[in-house]
């Protein structure tokens, strides 16, 4: 396998990973479930990031990747943070009423 073939292996495997979460629509609307959820994809995170630090692709495309890798990691956890954040301030809100 070229090099090339393993960054878009290594590519391809990040981004069917992160894509697999969960959508914050199909989750049970408790804090718990919302932080397990971010738990997931943030380990999933750590553990490609390790997988392709460790790989034996040039710095150049290493660094690339891992941009890759953040940017997707972002987006995915991004509506689960929104919506723990509006959960916690709803039952605020309850609470001091």
């Amino acid at each position: 396998m070229k090099v090339t073939d393993s960054a878009a292996l290594c590519a391809n495997e990040t981004s069917e990973e992160l894509q697999g979460q969960p959508e914050p629509s199909g989750l049970p609307l408790t804090p718990q479930a919302l932080i397990d959820v971010l738990i997931d994809i943030d380990l999933a995170y750590e553990r490609k990031c390790k997988e392709l630090s460790k790989s034996n692709l040039g710095a150049t495309l290493q660094y690339h990747l891992l941009e890759k890798l953040r940017v997707q990691h972002s987006e995915q956890r991004e509506p689960f943070a929104q919506r723990l954040i509006a959960l916690q301030d709803e039952l605020k809100a309850k609470g001091d009423s």
